[in-house]
């Protein structure tokens, strides 16, 4: 009698399940390659600072409805160091070059004529030789603001928002002819906001200035590693999980680990099931492949689920769209799979 009950109650728990979502969401990390190929002769690099002293003149400004006031009592000379040392870091923790030096030393002339001017054959030899480094990478330029604007929305209400900006300039020389192997311009803005019953309770969670300058530029910095690394990224993605008992039988099967039992099922379901059944059948064996890294195989069944749809005109708008995001994701990952070998070798 109790085994008949707990028959039942499973039967109805499965379909309630089925009738409340489709699917389930699940996250895992993919490898994206960077922006710029380094050479692979380029393994040690030397990190300097060849920026000109930022003046700091209208770097912080505070705006209350219409009237700006300008803060110039916070300077951050150090932020170039900063930006250095979080790179230095980021690099060095990624293994990407087998070594990462970081000269202390300024290399710029006081004067904003030589904003941008590289370094000269000298210096490039000086530095290449006193680190034996392959290549130089050089912030040649920076510049940075905050700017707090202050609203009053009346009834003792007030918006404050806070934008972050910087902008980065980088160059790489290679150290066994001087020449330029990239040049790399870098602009972005990190952002707060709040509300109070003052302007001073609208600003209490707001960083300090420097703060906030040191927080754009690591953001930058993160960025800029990933332009010269591989980088992981965490994807997410579907997987289908009810409509029927075959989706249910396969889910158990993932829950347990055991994808290999759960491709069986869904390979099943794609040869006998309903047209909506088999999209969504084939796009859990795409998301297993991709899963394991094998992009050929899971772009493969992802067209499958694609082709499906297409000549069905079967499923959701909502499925519609998945797909469609799906295979052109998969499609990018399989161009980036040929830049990765590029950037890393076979993997």
């Amino acid at each position: 009698m109790f085994k008949l009950f707990r028959n039942i109650l499973f039967f109805l728990l499965t379909a309630w399940m089925s009738s409340c979502a489709s699917f389930t969401e699940i996250h895992y990390d993919i490898l994206r390659p960077a922006g710029f190929s380094v050479p692979p002769e380029i393994k040690s690099v030397v990190l300097i600072d060849n920026s000109a002293d930022f003046p700091d003149t209208a770097a912080n400004i505070i705006k209350v409805d219409e009237e700006i006031v300008k803060v110039d009592t916070t300077k951050v000379r150090d932020y170039p160091e900063h930006v250095i040392k979080t790179v230095a870091e980021e690099l060095n923790q990624r293994m990407f070059f087998d070594t990462v030096y970081v000269d202390t030393l300024k290399y710029k002339k006081p004067g904003r004529a030589t904003l941008l001017n590289g370094l000269s054959d000298v210096q490039i030899d000086s530095i290449c030789r006193k680190f034996g480094a392959d290549a130089i990478i050089s912030l040649d330029a920076y510049k940075y603001t905050n700017e707090i604007s202050i609203i009053d929305l009346s009834d003792y209400e007030y918006y404050a928002s806070y934008d972050a900006s910087a902008l980065n300039y980088w160059r790489m020389l290679r150290c066994s002819d001087h020449s330029v192997l990239n040049v790399h311009l870098q602009k972005d803005t990190i952002f707060w906001e709040n509300t109070g019953e003052s302007i001073n309770s609208s600003l209490r969670t707001f960083p300090e200035f420097k703060k906030a300058t040191f927080e754009i530029g690591s953001y930058l910095a993160h960025q800029y590693v990933d332009y010269l690394s591989p980088y992981w990224e965490e994807a997410t993605r579907r997987l289908y999980t009810n409509g029927n008992m075959n989706f249910i039988n396969a889910t158990e099967w993932v829950n347990k680990g055991n994808w290999l039992e759960a491709e069986k099922i869904w390979n099943y379901i794609y040869k006998n099931g309903s047209k909506k059944a088999r999209i969504k059948a084939a796009l859990n064996i795409a998301t297993s492949f991709e899963k394991e890294g094998d992009i050929d195989n899971a772009i493969s069944w992802a067209y499958k689920a694609y082709k499906t749809l297409i000549e069905s005109s079967k499923g959701s708008t909502k499925l519609q769209l998945y797909v469609f995001s799906y295979y052109k994701d998969l499609s990018v990952r399989k161009r980036e799979k040929r830049k990765l070998i590029e950037q890393l070798g076979e993997f």
